[in-house]
């Protein structure tokens, strides 16, 4: 995959899975900031107004529409960059890599994020779907949600790590436990730090793989310096640390994907967040289209 490819935008417009509706407008806050040529948002995903609907049903409907998106614009050679309202959107996301690439081989993913995102309706203590996700695409929880485009699941445990986690319940750690998937909690992080623990997840997720994507929430960074986010967890990612290790592996033509998920801009003080989003997208340009260095 060339690294000179168009980048495409998509904003998942949604909070009705997480734990509160305004994450659903992050990714409307950062369309309207964000305009870079030659960067492109393609039409905007909202939830459905039918009231019949379960939420689960829902987010199916979102994730099936956020799949195809994704699809395409890799069957194209492009580079999809989701903005998530809650992390539900992840299903979609991968889902979608799943349908442009599983024939060529399997996908890595590393997830950073404060939270496991692993529970299944069994587990689950909230009952909220944006602690479901990895799970669902695992193969685990919801059919609904397991059974986006594929009968199957989109990532095998081998081929997944997490980053930053630091605030999770049993049931989901047991599920990860089992399934033996790296976790690098902020413990391991914080000794041997955040640039060693990124380039050993990066072979990781590329050893049995063709390439491999990014999921990032934002409370996987400390709520001091990332403070737009819904379940804020003390103690996490250093902002800038983060933000060079992402810019670090933009050039990789392994990279397919990456979604930025779980920005509230009614807790974003200061537009703290916010300005760090638009900064990344904006090195992102820079460095994946035009720096050669």
């Amino acid at each position: 995959m060339s690294n000179h490819t168009k980048i495409n935008l998509l904003a998942y417009a949604s909070g009705i899975a997480g734990a509160d509706l305004h994450c659903g407008e992050g990714p409307l806050v950062v369309q309207q900031s964000f305009h870079a040529k030659p960067a492109s948002w393609e039409a905007t995903i909202f939830p459905s107004t039918v009231t019949e609907l379960r939420v689960d049903e829902k987010v199916q409907l979102m994730c099936e529409a956020l799949a195809k998106k994704v699809s395409e614009i890799i069957t194209r050679k492009n580079f999809p960059i989701v903005l998530g309202g809650d992390h539900t959107s992840a299903i979609g996301t991968w889902s979608g890599v799943y349908d442009a690439l599983h024939v060529q081989g399997d996908l890595g993913l590393i997830w950073i994020d404060a939270h496991m995102d692993s529970h299944t309706p069994e587990t689950t203590e909230s009952g909220r779907l944006h602690g479901m996700p990895l799970a669902s695409l695992l193969g685990y929880g919801y059919p609904t949600l397991t059974n986006i485009l594929h009968f199957s699941p989109k990532i095998k445990p081998k081929n997944l790590c997490l980053i930053g986690v630091r605030s999770f319940e049993r049931g989901e750690a047991a599920l990860l436990k089992r399934l033996k998937v790296r976790i690098y909690d902020m413990d391991e992080i914080r000794t041997r730090g955040l640039p060693v623990v990124f380039e050993e997840a990066m072979q990781l997720v590329c050893q049995h793989t063709i390439g491999y994507g990014i999921s990032l929430d934002l409370d996987s960074i400390d709520p001091q310096e990332m403070p737009g986010v819904d379940v804020p967890a003390p103690n996490g990612l250093h902002a800038a640390e983060l933000f060079a290790e992402i810019i670090k592996i933009m050039k990789d033509p392994k990279l397919f994907a990456l979604e930025i998920v779980e920005f509230d801009p009614s807790r974003d003080i200061e537009h703290k967040s916010k300005t760090w989003i638009i900064n990344l997208l904006e090195h992102i340009i820079k460095r994946r289209l035009h720096d050669d260095t």
